[in-house]
């Protein structure tokens, strides 16, 4: 006889039900990025986060590695991925990317870009929540904005990814 277990405890995020609205959820700017916090760690139980981010054309993570699994839907825009020694693969509206824990990617916007964007285990939001500015208004940042490169770059390196070859510090401090 086979025992069957109940395994949604086991995958149902701990807390209560809550809705997010993209109007209201605290949004950031940080990274040349509007990022809007519509899932955070607190809210799932750790179980998973969910932004919504607008880039602008030619941004973009250097080559890097992390713990989470990461997924991104393209509501609009344009952006090619580089995943391992793979071709690049590029991503148009409509269209859904899954970068598993442990994989060495990068991405660059090839046009203004509109995505959600899901990571499990949560987390990262709490990077943006740290290193971001509170978003005044819900556009792109603007271009005179603040930026500490050297604690993004030390934080992106020790506390939340490991980076590939280049690392974060050689792309933000020169």
């Amino acid at each position: 006889m086979i025992e069957e277990k109940d395994t949604a405890a086991a995958v149902a995020p701990h807390g209560v039900p809550f809705l997010a609205g993209r109007d209201t959820a605290p949004a950031y700017w940080a990274f040349g990025v509007l990022w809007v916090v519509l899932a955070d760690s607190e809210q799932t139980g750790g179980a998973f986060s969910v932004m919504e981010q607008w880039m602008p054309s030619d941004g973009g993570p250097p080559p890097h590695v992390h713990p989470i699994d990461e997924w991104f839907n393209i509501l609009e825009g344009s952006i090619e991925f580089r995943v391992e020694d793979e071709p690049p693969m590029r991503a148009t509206a409509g269209d859904s990317v899954w970068i598993p824990r442990g994989t060495v990617h990068s991405f660059t916007t090839k046009s203004a870009a509109h995505v959600f964007n899901g990571y499990t285990p949560a987390g990262f939001e709490q990077v943006i929540m740290g290193l971001g500015t509170p978003a005044e208004r819900r556009e792109l940042p603007p271009e005179d904005l603040g930026f500490e490169p050297r604690a993004a770059a030390q934080l992106m390196d020790n506390f939340w990814s490991a980076s590939a070859d280049t690392g974060w510090a050689k792309k933000w401090i020169q």
